[in-house]
């Protein structure tokens, strides 16, 4: 079994868990975070100054701005704790040159990842900020 399928399969039992919730109010809470934290990191999203900004040349690297200000919102998140962030980018080259970079998976590990309210939310809130599927992010755990 992929590493992807293996995630995908995570991320329906996370899924059917909510469906069977009889507590309605924490999933309308962890959407209603969800939403909050979308239009946070839409706010700001190229708030960090330095973020992605190469030493010498002064160059800004895309990829590795998103990767820090992910960190940045992420680990000032109630419940998430230090989080570190890994995404897998799809590079594209047109045929007049220009390349671009998309978002094809994520791997966040974080404190708070054991969590099922903080993987819900936080897979939530990812997913729309770079524009994936849900099931293309992984929230684990930090190790001791």
């Amino acid at each position: 079994m992929s590493m992807w399928e293996k995630i995908k399969n995570k991320a329906a039992a996370a899924a059917g868990k909510l469906k069977g919730m009889k507590h309605v109010a924490l999933a309308v809470a962890v959407v209603a975070i969800a939403v909050m934290l979308l239009i946070y990191f839409s706010s700001s999203c190229f708030s960090s100054e330095n973020a992605g900004i190469n030493g010498d040349g002064g160059e800004y690297d895309y990829c590795a701005g998103v990767v820090k200000e992910l960190e940045t919102k992420l680990s000032g998140t109630e419940g998430v704790g230090e989080a570190s962030v890994m995404i897998y980018w799809k590079e594209t080259v047109s045929d007049d040159g220009e390349v671009t970079y998309t978002p094809e998976g994520v791997i966040i590990i974080c404190d708070g990842g054991n969590d099922i309210a903080v993987k819900m939310q936080l897979i939530m809130s990812v997913a729309a900020y770079l524009g994936i599927d849900e099931n293309k992010i992984n929230v684990l755990a930090k190790g001791d």
